[in-house]
């Protein structure tokens, strides 16, 4: 619990002190979410930890019992980012996962239920559940920092690879499961957005794995503006 107050602290400090030219319109509410209904986007502040993310192995006995033989988060709440249960994603979010659910939610996103055997089952090779794609709201994610004193914008596909070749699909779920995930990179019912591109049978058996590209992404540590943008 320690690590995971200090991680907040540090991502309120950077959002006190970061450069006018990437914060939220000064004419704004203060929020934590802000919502551009123009544009049909929502924008938060979020940590890069994706050399962590890289880097992290998960401990035993989980390990041996094959729940996680691929990291799948790609954004979680900071307040949940934990290495004990296994919760570490590329990128700790400022604001919740409800929060950002809402805010999506508020924009007309829609979402099809997700059976959540999708993922109880997932160690199950005779069900067809695992099999199941995420539908909802298409949307895409961007990630905007400052580099060399000039805002940097890229897209998840961008800084990612697949195995499969495969590039993301992200879907709007909303909360359909007691998980704090933001954005999964496979069709997690746990994901308020996820990835209808691969399943979770992907996932465990390891059939599509993600890495990042390297040189893309700044430092851990580095705060930025995440934006999820609805497609149509």
């Amino acid at each position: 619990m320690k690590k995971v107050i200090t991680i907040a602290a540090i991502m309120v400090a950077i959002g006190l002190i970061i450069s006018p030219a990437m914060a939220f319109s000064p004419t704004a509410k203060p929020t934590l979410v802000a919502i551009d209904k123009k544009n049909k986007s929502v924008t938060f502040w979020g940590m890069v930890m994706a050399k962590k993310w890289e880097d992290y192995k998960m401990p035993l006995p989980q390990a041996d019992a094959n729940y996680d033989p691929d990291l799948w988060h790609l954004i979680i709440s900071a307040t949940q980012v934990n290495p004990e249960v296994p919760r570490v994603p590329m990128f700790a979010s400022w604001a919740t996962d409800v929060e950002i659910s809402n805010a999506l939610a508020s924009l007309g996103a829609k979402a099809a239920k997700l059976d959540t055997r999708s993922w109880t089952d997932r160690m199950s090779k005779d069900s067809p559940y695992p099999d199941l794609k995420a539908q909802g709201t298409h949307a895409t994610i961007y990630f905007t920092w400052k580099e060399n004193g000039k805002d940097k914008t890229v897209e998840a596909d961008d800084f990612l690879e697949n195995s499969t070749g495969k590039k993301l699909d992200f879907v709007f779920l909303g909360k359909q499961h007691p998980s704090h995930c933001v954005a999964c990179l496979y069709s997690c019912v746990g994901g308020r957005v996820s990835n209808a591109g691969l399943t979770v049978r992907d996932y465990i058996e390891r059939g599509a794995v993600w890495k990042l590209k390297k040189g893309v992404l700044p430092d851990d540590g580095t705060p930025v503006l995440i934006t999820i943008k609805l497609k149509g």
